[in-house]
């Protein structure tokens, strides 16, 4: 028997689910991927008890990072930095081209609310990103 890692990643997978792997896979722009995400989005919705639009991508989190800051970001982002993940953020606008501002503190303490609030009341920013779940802490 291996030993089990109870860590973000790798993750364990079953070998059933390591059999539907093999299999070759669909065109992203066939009928039948067409059909898949006909099936998966409204299951999504349904978890997530939303029916707003639903994004699915094959990224990694660092490409929905990415779009996220080309895509929300005008004029100036507040960037707030409590351990890696957050930090990498922030640097992903800075070589996108984005101003930013940071409210930053110690890995694995909480952001301030007071902090992002006296930096949101000078009205410079757009946009503002935050670590719901810093992992890396």
């Amino acid at each position: 028997m291996h030993k089990k890692l109870f860590i973000p990643g790798p993750t364990e997978v079953r070998d059933d689910l390591l059999k539907e792997m093999a299999k070759p896979m669909i065109g992203h722009r066939s009928g039948e991927f067409s059909d898949l995400m006909s099936e998966v989005v409204p299951k999504i919705q349904e978890v997530l008890y939303t029916k707003n639009f639903i994004v699915v991508s094959t990224s990694s989190g660092t490409g929905l990072m990415e779009a996220a800051v080309r895509n929300c970001v005008k004029k100036k982002a507040l960037h707030t930095i409590c351990g890696a993940f957050s930090k990498r953020w922030a640097e992903i606008s800075k070589v996108n081209g984005k101003e930013i501002d940071v409210v930053e503190v110690e890995w694995g303490k909480a952001i301030p609310p007071e902090k992002v609030d006296e930096k949101l009341a000078t009205g410079e920013f757009d946009t503002v990103f935050l670590t719901h779940n810093e992992t890396s802490t």
